[in-house]
């Protein structure tokens, strides 16, 4: 008798992806059913430039998928939470469509670890870049000045910085994470609801922080160097529009949860 995998779901969100939508698609569906996944729910905020389009046609012979096309925009958190409140699976990835998991036994595999250690609530894995290399996101609490420095440049009060993103200890051996990034976090279902999904007030921004924050507070977040994704990470905050952002957000963190300026 084979033994039934537990309910796996996936949530997406797009924005203005229709020129890489088809290959990202094609690249991320092997891997979902290759580990059983159950359901990829694939929300758009309101895209302008045809990305509602192209999914209706691509999720026509794709059962795999359910598409919610969303009438506005109104964030990141927001659209992850309506496949949130939709799901009934045991897990839930949320997860960026420009990140993908080095293998296609990595979903299986994690799955099988939170049912082997049934304390952990957020499995979050080693991201690297496309190149190869490590992105330091194994990250600190934020501070004010944590915050702040990174604006000014990696140059600057650069311990301070190695510090924050754990430069020297934080990407070879499992720990706890206070911090872990949206681009693909594992959840207990269960516990997301519980903690009510994501904060929509951060429109984009904070978010995967706060949410890492309240899982933390009754439960346990924890990163794992043993799954790898990959991730291309479009950097908005530095733009200036992103810049705005990403204070804008900063500000509703420190004011929810308390101004911790060092």
């Amino acid at each position: 008798m084979i033994e039934k995998r537990p309910d796996v779901s996936v949530s997406i969100v797009t924005y203005n992806n229709a020129d890489v939508l088809k290959e990202r698609l094609t690249t991320l569906l092997p891997i979902f059913k290759a580990s059983d996944v159950s359901k990829v729910f694939i929300i758009d905020n309101a895209s302008t430039d045809g990305t509602g389009l192209i999914l209706k046609d691509f999720s026509i012979n794709e059962s795999l998928i359910n598409l919610l096309l969303l009438p506005s925009n109104k964030g990141f958190g927001h659209g992850h939470n309506q496949a949130i409140n939709k799901t009934y699976s045991k897990y839930h990835i949320v997860m960026n469509l420009d990140t993908t998991p080095k293998s296609c036994n990595i979903i299986s595999h994690m799955t099988q670890y939170m049912e082997k250690f049934n304390n952990i609530d957020l499995l979050s894995p080693l991201v690297r870049f496309p190149n190869g290399n490590i992105q330091y996101l194994t990250r600190n609490e934020p501070t004010v000045f944590d915050l702040g420095i990174r604006f000014l440049g990696p140059n600057i009060f650069r311990k301070r910085q190695e510090k924050f993103i754990h430069l020297n200890d934080g990407y070879n051996h499992q720990q706890r994470i206070f911090n872990a990034t949206g681009s693909f976090m594992f959840f207990r279902t269960q516990t997301l609801k519980n903690v009510g999904g994501f904060d929509e007030r951060y429109f984009l921004y904070m978010e995967d922080t706060d949410l890492t924050k309240k899982i933390n507070q009754n439960g346990k977040a924890i990163f794992s160097p043993d799954f790898e994704v990959i991730h291309e990470w479009q950097r908005g905050n530095h733009s200036i529009s992103g810049a705005k952002l990403m204070l804008r957000s900063m500000v509703k963190y420190f004011n929810k949860w308390g101004w911790k300026f060092w």
